[in-house]
């Protein structure tokens, strides 16, 4: 099911006569985005972009922006914020997280933003592994196969792994006042996959400390915990589906290997960063197909 995007004039937010029943804060308290309900749905209003009317039954989201955000931005905030809470709330499960695809197998990358999700998936992309998604990873259960949808053919970068990646003739304007991070479409040089692939592992990104790219394998409590923080959830009161979600990430946690990665944050290392992390989901590709055809024990 698919939601269509309506756009009002901009204007300044109004006051709502209720208070909201969940609200986002960033890492020093403040608030990013809050949720209210409304009589269609629900009203999704982020702080530093605009309000997103949700309406169930005409599958519509009505943004309102607040005045001069650019439309990059808001239309950013649709697509990659409130269309995945509303996969999910309608039973798909979308992670926060970047993914590209190793020998025919899909690898995802979990983080905050910031964290450096993108430059991964760009980075790998130009090293010939073609990414699945930038930002929404999609999972879909097929014949007892979970698997990786492709989702937007292109990928946000700053000005910084824009050049280290592209070159600097393909830098865009920006305003000043707002931040760069812009959206480059796929093509020969960054290919976008375009079928789903099966999920073999995912990796999350740590806080940058190591000189080297550290891999470490995570306890199953460890794997719901990270995969509950980095999954999408519209409705946060709803007892039935806040414990669904739980038993899904605990389902995933159980089913697909999962690490922490830390690695150092410095461009000129990405090529030994990329083959690192290349030859470490070989090695869990092989063990997920030799365990398939029965050679492996299952422990």
């Amino acid at each position: 099911m698919t939601f269509d995007l309506v756009w009002r004039p901009a204007r300044d937010m109004p006051a709502l006569a209720t208070a909201p029943f969940d609200v986002w804060r960033e890492d020093d308290g403040s608030a990013s985005t809050e949720f209210h309900r409304i009589p269609e749905g629900f009203l999704l209003r982020f702080l530093d972009g605009g309000d997103y009317a949700i309406d169930l039954a005409s599958q519509t989201v009505t943004c309102t922006p607040l005045p001069d955000v650019p439309e990059e931005y808001v239309r950013n905030i649709f697509t990659n914020q409130v269309q995945p809470m509303l996969s999910t709330y309608l039973g798909t499960t979308v992670l926060h997280a970047s993914c590209v695809v190793i020998d025919g197998g899909a690898y995802g990358f979990l983080g905050r933003s910031g964290r450096g999700k993108s430059t991964l998936a760009a980075a790998f992309a130009r090293n010939g592994h073609a990414f699945l998604t930038d930002d929404g990873m999609v999972l879909d259960r097929s014949e007892d196969t979970l698997r990786i949808q492709p989702y937007l053919p292109s990928i946000r970068l700053l000005p910084d792994s824009q050049e280290a990646l592209l070159g600097k003739e393909q830098l865009p304007d920006c305003e000043d006042d707002w931040p760069a991070k812009v959206r480059v479409p796929a093509d020969e040089r960054i290919p976008h996959c375009v079928t789903p692939a099966p999920l073999r592992a995912i990796y999350v990104l740590e806080e940058p400390a190591a000189d080297e790219p550290v891999i470490t394998p995570l306890a199953e409590i460890e794997t719901i915990s990270a995969l509950l923080q980095h999954s999408f959830l519209l409705d946060s009161h709803d007892r039935l589906r806040v414990a669904k979600h739980f038993r899904t990430m605990a389902e995933l946690a159980r089913a697909i290997p999962v690490f922490t990665l830390d690695y150092p944050r410095n461009y000129a290392r990405l090529p030994g960063v990329i083959a690192a992390i290349a030859d470490h989901a070989r090695t869990i590709g092989a063990r997920t197909e030799a365990r398939k055809e029965g050679t492996l024990p299952c422990n």
